[in-house]
């Protein structure tokens, strides 16, 4: 065997490795970048239309997504490895890069998860939970004609585990209360107006002499649509009492988005 071969065969075995650890940092990378993008495209695609809720919330945000956030953990982490091992090293940045992606997308799952294991399994949030606000004709048509598949009735509605929804909602969000103003119900309820309007939602309702207003909020991202109610009434002994309701027109859990709505519209009302 001559010099040249015994030279030749280590500096072959070289390139080799070389080359493979080249393809695990590309297939990485890829899949740092998939992963990310199928998370951001299923709101989009499912409010265009082009999916639907079940595709665009489970399939790819609680399948497909995190398997291939996972996928590309394993690969980053596979060409952190070769990149320190392999000499030259090369590709330690590139490698880092598609290691940091999807571990950082798997623990904001993680916090999402962690979140809405502490909230209640509910979607239906009002400061009288014996005598919520009803919503008019205008929103039970709107809701009829459009997307809404949850129902209005709140005295009674139990979540998946048999649980009353007021139960729920008071154990959870013990601030979602009335309204108590020394004002007069018409100077109230054009601050209630006023303060909606701020919000940017689209309003459906604005009746003064029956003291309701409803409107609709519609998320950026997915274009959920949640409809809301606010009530202003006399109150006995002189006052008004300002009493609200939000309600999403899909999915089982709002992780607190109605709760979070109401308690806006409280501050913002409170003495």
């Amino acid at each position: 065997m001559s010099t040249t071969d015994l030279t030749t065969k280590p500096q072959m075995a070289d390139r080799k490795r070389d080359k493979l650890r080249k393809w695990v940092i590309r297939i990485a990378l890829a899949l740092a970048i998939l992963g990310p993008l199928i998370f951001i495209l299923a709101g989009p695609a499912y409010r265009m239309g082009l999916i639907d809720l079940g595709t665009s919330l489970g399939t790819l945000s609680r399948e497909i997504g995190p398997l291939i956030l996972f996928a590309g953990l394993i690969s980053g982490v596979t060409g952190l490895v070769m990149a320190f091992m392999i000499k030259p090293r090369k590709g330690l940045v590139l490698a880092a890069v598609a290691t940091i992606i999807p571990l950082a997308g798997l623990g904001h799952l993680k916090g999402v998860k962690d979140k809405v294991s502490k909230l209640p399994y509910i979607h239906d949030i009002t400061t009288d939970t014996q005598d919520p606000p009803l919503f008019t004709d205008t929103i039970v048509k709107l809701r009829d004609a459009g997307d809404g598949s949850n129902t209005l009735d709140y005295i009674g509605k139990k979540d998946p585990k048999d649980v009353l929804v007021s139960v729920q909602q008071t154990n959870a969000y013990p601030k979602i209360r009335p309204v108590l103003r020394s004002e007069a119900p018409d100077i109230v309820f054009g601050e209630a107006l006023s303060l909606i309007k701020q919000q940017g939602w689209d309003i459906h309702t604005e009746d003064s002499e029956a003291g309701v207003i409803e409107a609709t909020d519609t998320t950026f991202w997915y274009g959920f649509k949640d409809d809301v109610i606010v009530r202003v009434r006399a109150a006995e002994g002189g006052g008004t009492i300002v009493d609200m309701r939000s309600v999403s027109r899909v999915g089982m859990s709002d992780m607190g988005a109605n709760a979070k709505r109401l308690s806006v519209l409280i501050d913002g009302l409170k003495d």
